[in-house]
């Protein structure tokens, strides 16, 4: 009788992260970004901002009256179109947070309190904590499982979008990050109370 083929955790860890990583992709990629409303709002999104990037090039001391309002057309329907962008992106968040959180548990069911890896350096003090979590007296070249999936997560899931598919184009990226939407917001509000 041969005897159970062992695989060092770190290698389960790295690999059930793949697995979940494609897995929600496919998921994204199914229910989110093969919608037709979802493509048609990332399209819109798409061809405003490049037209505000335009506008904006072109300077404001040379922008006439008609350009000003024109400009504010496309930052107020700007704005719509980032509220509906987040309904979408809220159901992609959701999805992706069900998953990696019964990942999570699964691998912190599998491995709490034990060393999965050595790593090539010794942390400093912020770090040692999130990579010797819930290592009892941990050498200071351990690293426990959390440290492991977080890194996993972080350098495979944007190489995995853009491999899919689901990735944003860049100029949609630009225009609904938090701080785009915060000061397009920001400036409809102090245009309308002046």
């Amino acid at each position: 009788m041969a005897a159970p083929l062992l695989v060092p955790p770190a290698f389960v860890i790295v690999g059930l992260s793949c697995f979940i990583i494609f897995f929600i992709e496919v998921v994204t990629l199914l229910f989110v970004a093969n919608s037709s409303s979802y493509r048609r709002l990332i399209a819109d999104i798409d061809r405003t901002q490049k037209e505000l990037d335009r506008i904006g090039a072109a300077g404001a001391s040379a922008a006439s009256g008609a350009a000003k309002k024109r400009e504010r057309a496309l930052e107020v329907q700007m704005t719509y179109l980032g509220r509906d962008f987040f309904f979408h992106r809220m159901k992609q968040m959701v999805i992706m947070t069900a998953l990696l959180g019964m990942m999570f548990y699964v691998l912190r069911t599998w491995y709490m309190g034990k060393v999965v890896a050595q790593l090539p350096f010794a942390p400093i003090s912020f770090f040692s904590r999130l990579t010797q979590q819930w290592i009892e007296s941990p050498a200071p070249y351990d690293c426990s499982f959390l440290f492991l999936y977080i890194l996993c997560n972080m350098g495979i899931k944007p190489n995995v979008a853009k491999l899919m598919g689901t990735a944003l184009p860049t100029s949609v990226a630009k225009a609904t990050d938090m701080s785009s939407m915060t000061g397009r917001f920001t400036k409809l509000a102090t245009a309308k109370n002046a």
